[in-house]
């Protein structure tokens, strides 16, 4: 468990790896963006945007890192509940489902594990117990601080699904090959998303939108860097 000394800022400096870049937050490729899961309470999970920043001027990982040496933000640590230690968790994966099948989480920037003993949702909330966090005080210590998964524990991707973080820096390819951008960003909407593309040398008055449907996105390529796309035209 980190000492109250490796405390981070009460809110997440790595929005990039949120999501997720989610924490653990999924792109489907090219296609209908399935529903986020609902937690017991009934409420939609959505990642939350710190700022006004793109995703690509944060601190995540790259498109071609590894899943094993990847962490995926899961949510922040924003107090206790009761008098046993649990702490309240405010969520930032569209899959809070699958929290309660995870052993181990990251606490801050440490790269030592901790055992989650248990997870159950309170509202928007998860209520989580960490090892070796058994009263209020020693829970206070930890406020504050991002809850991450190692990428090899996320839910299982789906053939057609990439994560946050496997899109952004992405180099965006046009049907004649020609180098368009970089994918800065990503606009969450209810159906398709859409990938903010900036041109070399260009800012945010001259980027491109692309919307992450089969029309548009032809290929995703994180391997490789790239995205293969076919720009709208509008009349």
């Amino acid at each position: 468990m980190p000492e109250p000394h490796d405390q981070e800022p009460a809110g997440p400096e790595r929005p990039g790896v949120e999501a997720g870049a989610d924490g653990a937050g999924t792109v489907p490729a090219g296609g209908r963006r399935r529903p986020a899961p609902k937690s017991p309470g009934g409420a939609t999970r959505r990642r939350t945007r710190i700022g006004s920043r793109a995703l690509i001027e944060t601190d995540g990982p790259a498109p071609t890192d590894p899943l094993a040496d990847v962490r995926l933000t899961v949510g922040t640590i924003g107090g206790t509940h009761g008098v046993a230690g649990e702490l309240k968790l405010r969520l930032l994966t569209d899959q809070p489902d699958h929290l309660p099948s995870i052993s181990r989480v990251f606490l801050g920037n440490s790269d030592e594990p901790t055992r989650l003993e248990s997870v159950r949702f309170h509202g928007d909330l998860a209520l989580i117990k960490l090892e070796g966090v058994d009263t209020p005080e020693q829970g206070k210590a930890l406020g504050g601080l991002l809850v991450r998964i190692a990428g090899e524990d996320a839910r299982p991707l789906a053939d057609d699904e990439y994560f946050l973080f496997q899109l952004i820096g992405l180099a965006a390819i046009d049907e004649h090959g020609a180098e368009v951008g970089v994918v800065t960003d990503l606009i969450e909407t209810g159906a398709h998303d859409v990938l903010i593309i900036t041109p070399p040398g260009g800012d945010r008055s001259s980027q491109i939108l692309v919307p992450n449907h089969p029309e548009f996105v032809v290929r995703i390529a994180p391997e490789q860097g790239v995205v293969d796309v076919r720009l709208p035209r509008y009349e």
